[in-house]
């Protein structure tokens, strides 16, 4: 074996069982410590390259796997089941030539990591850079075909599987760090199942799920049971992460432009999210289930609830005969909400809610996210320097397995 230095990695030559040999570089950096904290990113993505879905689906699927195709007028996306997976041009104008310079010069920040293919090693090298211990990781592309129904829940169940093996590998290069989001086909719940075992045994830190009705089912829906249970039973969190899709209802629907879309629909759908899971019984049927929601932020969080609480003092569970708490002794023993850096209402949160129940995200590599200033700023928070350790690291480290 050989063991030569890359910066903070090294790489190792093993032999392959056919007689090959297999190269990995692994990090030798366990703890990263930006001035005395540690951070937990725990909503980054993955850039996926477009090869992956054919390279890494069941050989049975690969003449269906998603790939880019023509999604009209000559404008090219990524297809699968012969429709798009993101909304065709003027059905959801993103595509102004303002919008576009926008978005190119956000991703300038990204330039050296971007040269790179955004790969394992260039992620590392920005996270140590800026003093991220690690991140949660979760698909771009993917979650777009998240949102589609499917025809064949076995070719959906082949995609995620795909798109999960792949980031499991590129992750495999320090999975201590780099802490992989499994993409559950919730459109078939037994299927779900199934890749929710598969992938626990292989590393899966936690599940991506969204928050948006799929099928016409909501989270609380009884065909989720089952999901939720076998999800309690390998006590990995699920992560609630909306996402852009022209086939599942958001209330980003209600709009004509991406910004004004984006504005309302991930925190919309997480407060809804929120609110559902727990007033339709979820969280008293299983109440071992770690929710997590990302990149919505937090400032909604003392409103909404004070807003189920508000309903609690004038009808109790009178519609909901199932609860058995109050709304938000359900919220304080089952979720975590990750804010940015930067947002303003910080303080109030941590002064209405507490700094239990909150934890830290950015969004890389993203062009609207908050790297790299969202750890800066975090730490500009006119807040108790030990509520800015448990919102970086200490909140949410044990359920996403962290050490």
């Amino acid at each position: 074996m050989h063991f030569p230095h890359l910066g903070s990695y090294q790489r190792l030559s093993i032999p392959g069982v056919d007689g090959s040999v297999i190269t990995l570089i692994a990090s030798r950096r366990k703890t990263v410590m930006r001035n005395g904290f540690r951070v937990l990113d725990t909503d980054a993505h993955q850039m996926e390259p477009q090869s992956i879905w054919k390279e890494y689906i069941d050989p049975d699927f690969a003449d269906r796997a998603p790939a880019v195709g023509d999604m009209g007028s000559g404008k090219l996306g990524m297809m699968v089941e012969n429709e798009p997976v993101t909304r065709q041009s003027g059905s959801y104008p993103m595509d102004s030539k303002d919008f576009h310079e926008a978005t190119i010069k956000a991703m300038e920040r990204f330039k050296n990591t971007r040269e790179k293919g955004f790969s394992a090693v260039a992620r590392l090298t920005d996270m140590d850079a800026h003093g991220v211990d690690a991140q949660v990781i979760y698909p771009t592309v993917g979650g777009q075909i998240l949102g589609k129904s499917f025809t064949d829940p076995e070719l959906l169940l082949a995609v995620c599987a795909a798109y999960n093996d792949w980031s499991l590998e590129y992750c495999s290069l320090a999975p201590e760090r780099l802490r992989m989001a499994a993409m559950l086909p919730v459109q078939a719940p037994d299927l779900a199942i199934e890749e929710a075992k598969r992938t626990a045994a292989k590393g899966a830190a936690c599940y991506y799920v969204r928050p948006n009705p799929v099928a016409n089912r909501n989270l609380y829906h009884a065909d989720y049971h089952s999901l939720w249970t076998e999800i309690e039973s390998l006590a990995k969190p699920v992560c609630i992460h909306d996402s852009g899709s022209p086939h599942l209802p958001s209330y980003g629907d209600r709009m004509e432009t991406h910004t004004s879309g984006h504005i309302i629909a991930h925190p919309f759908e997480a407060m809804v999210a929120m609110m559902s899971l727990i007033w339709y019984g979820t969280i008293e049927r299983h109440p071992k289930l770690s929710i997590v929601h990302v990149e919505a932020d937090a400032g909604w969080l003392p409103y909404w609830l004070q807003r189920m609480e508000q309903h609690w003092d004038f009808s109790g569970c009178a519609e909901h005969p199932e609860l058995k708490k109050r709304p938000t002794e359900y919220f304080k023993s089952n979720f975590l909400v990750a804010c940015r850096g930067d947002e303003m209402t910080l303080p109030a949160v941590c002064e209405l809610v507490g700094d239990d129940y909150l934890t830290f995200n950015t969004d890389y590599p993203h062009p609207d996210g908050t790297w790299p200033l969202g750890m800066e700023n975090l730490e500009h928070q006119p807040l108790p320097e030990e509520s800015i350790r448990k919102i970086f690291w200490n909140n949410a480290a044990p359920v996403f397995g962290c050490a």
